[in-house]
């Protein structure tokens, strides 16, 4: 441990130090503290009064302590402390130093003021030229980063910013676009798919792409038993002729390949790297830098085959407390601003924007059916529907950021009434139910809005004398079989990718969506029936229609409950220029840059 980090220690571990003050400690305490043996901590003492920073004066005899007299800036120090464990990128060190519950009052107002300065744009001076980097706090510990298996829509997004597709769906026009491939046919029964990729594409390691990668990439998640496997089940095998041409032969005509082909689940990687998910390979504008349990960092991609992003690196950092959660695309020295929600791009009056976003998804309560226990019992499930009221529980929790939801698509449920129930209802549906007073386990996600939520539910529930079990989970545990294990019901939230028909489908068929894992074999074959009707039809207009019927019977079977929606608002500079959204909401970071960074050059 340096010398400076063992004084931070020090300092922390006894009362408040002011310059000139006397402490009276033994040398063994300080060797406890420091965790060192006693004569190393005379060592450090000695280091220390030659350093300036305390005088010591040893105490004579057995028995006798010493004195320290500590003679530099404590606030100062403490302050230069934290500036060199972020410049080092000790992004863990630093919040643990920060959160100190010893660290004085008037030193944590300071380090903090400088913590929330790390956050939005920065402009960092090199040897050779500026770097323009954005950083992003998040709360919780990223999950998978591996195209295989991202179940979150904020890694989805990362993702995107790695690695391509062979082509994209345009939400605006509803249409697909290239990407690595230029150009696309089939033959008439469509059957037969062939891409033509992009020649001179390089991955971040430098090579070209061929056609292998991408049989590479598909026979990938076969070979995992990736969750979205199901996607690519119908291809029968895979040709590349030439290093720029791949043809899929499928085992039956699929007029909805194409929406396979833009999933983020295929992803090219190269054939050539064995996968690591901490150090990805792809062909997006951003390569992976740095990937920890406390930061991700990504770098502008020199040789990336379009325009290079003018942001230099785009970093993540891990980071606790919710105040800084919508600090993504702020500069510097923005100061706090009150946010408003009615519009989607607007100024705040304080110099500042926002950018409004309606999540498509919901949040929504499934039932487990693969677990005995009341929640197969329908008069139950209507009880929880009743006491599960979201237009009460929008009202009480005072959540303007959401609405009311009857199905998984906000334009669906903003044609629909909602009427509160009451709690003489839920008690009705209960009195013809099974319920014998035995406990019910719900899990909900992590955050504190959505904790009130199940609090509140909890409340409720206790009114008519169901006992519930309130438990909010990891991002691992909802990942892992620990919900199919432990919880009756679980409250959760899907947000569906740009491509919506592909979205609602995966929700049916992916096995890390919980309302997947929680219906039983007999349902599931009962939405699969249905949704291989969806993929016979021609038109879209056709299959938004008959997935909405299979989310009708979702919720009138009740075996799940939708919740409501969720807008998210977002604060950002006005300098910000290049804002385009994807549909989780997150801003394109190749497209991103700053007028007052330029125009200052």
């Amino acid at each position: 441990m340096k010398s400076h980090e063992h004084f931070t220690q020090m300092l922390l571990g006894f009362s408040a130090w002011e310059p000139g003050a006397e402490l009276t400690v033994g040398i063994t305490e300080l060797a406890e503290l420091l965790c060192c043996t006693p004569r190393n901590v005379k060592l450090i003492l000695r280091k220390w009064e030659r350093e300036g920073l305390l005088r010591w004066q040893p105490g004579v005899g057995r028995g006798n302590h010493s004195t320290l007299t500590i003679l530099c800036d404590v606030s100062q120090f403490l302050t230069d402390s934290f500036h060199e464990l972020l410049s080092q990128g000790n992004v863990r060190e630093a919040v643990e130093l920060l959160q100190h519950k010893s660290l004085p009052v008037n030193v944590r107002r300071c380090l903090q003021e400088v913590w929330d300065a790390q956050f939005g744009f920065v402009a960092e001076e090199g040897e050779s030229r500026r770097q323009d980097v954005l950083r992003i706090p998040r709360e919780r510990v990223l999950s998978t980063l591996d195209p295989a298996f991202v179940a979150v829509s904020a890694e989805s997004h990362f993702i995107q910013q790695i690695c391509h597709t062979l082509i994209i769906f345009n939400p605006a026009s509803q249409s697909f676009q290239p990407q690595l491939a230029y150009a696309w046919e089939s033959d008439q029964e469509k059957r037969t798919w062939t891409f033509y990729l992009r020649k001179g594409v390089r991955f971040h390691h430098g090579r070209v792409l061929t056609g292998k990668d991408v049989a590479y990439t598909i026979q990938r998640l076969v070979d995992l038993d990736s969750p979205y496997r199901w996607q690519v089940e119908d291809i029968v095998s895979i040709e590349h002729p030439d290093d720029c041409t791949v043809i899929f032969h499928l085992r039956e005509p699929n007029g909805f390949f194409l929406h396979y082909a833009a999933s983020i689940a295929l992803s090219v990687l190269p054939h050539d790297v064995p996968f690591s998910e901490r150090a990805i390979v792809g062909t997006g504008p951003f390569r992976m830098l740095e990937f920890t349990e406390d930061k991700l960092v990504l770098g502008a991609f020199e040789d990336y085959y379009r325009e290079r992003a003018i942001l230099d690196r785009v970093e993540i950092w891990r980071v606790s407390g919710a105040e800084q959660a919508k600090m993504r695309y702020q500069l510097p020295e923005q100061a706090e601003q009150t946010v408003s929600s009615s519009t989607v791009l607007q100024g705040d009056g304080d110099g500042g924007n926002n950018i409004e976003f309606q999540e498509i998804g919901c949040y929504y309560l499934s039932f487990n059916f693969n677990k005995p226990g009341i929640q197969h019992d329908f008069y139950f499930r209507q009880a929880i529907k009743h006491l599960l009221d979201p237009v009460q529980m929008i009202e009480k929790l005072r959540t303007q950021n959401r609405s009311p939801a009857g199905s998984f698509l906000p334009s669906r449920s903003q044609q629909m009434t909602f009427q509160s129930s009451t709690i003489e209802e839920a008690a009705a549906c209960l009195q013809k139910s099974a319920y014998q007073g035995e406990t019910v386990v719900l899990l909900y996600g992590e955050g504190k809005q959505y904790g009130e939520e199940a609090e509140w539910l909890r409340q409720r529930c206790e009114q008519i004398g169901i006992r519930l079990e309130a438990r909010s989970a990891t991002k691992a545990e909802t990942l892992s079989d620990f919900a199919e294990k432990h919880a009756d019901m679980c409250m959760m939230g899907e947000v569906l990718q740009r491509d919506i028909e592909l979205g609602l489908i995966e929700i049916y068929k992916n096995k890390c969506t919980m309302v997947y894992r929680f219906l039983d074999d007999k349902k599931r074959g009962i939405v699969n029936r249905q949704l291989a009707g969806v993929f016979g039809l021609e038109q879209q207009e056709e299959r938004l229609e008959a997935l909405a019927r299979i989310e009708d019977m979702l919720r009138d079977e009740l075996w799940i409950l939708f919740i409501h929606h969720a807008r998210r608002i977002d604060r950002y500079h006005p300098a910000l220029q290049g804002i385009t959204l994807d549909s989780f909401g997150w801003i394109d970071f190749s497209k991103l840059w700053v007028k007052s960074f330029v125009t200052s050059l």
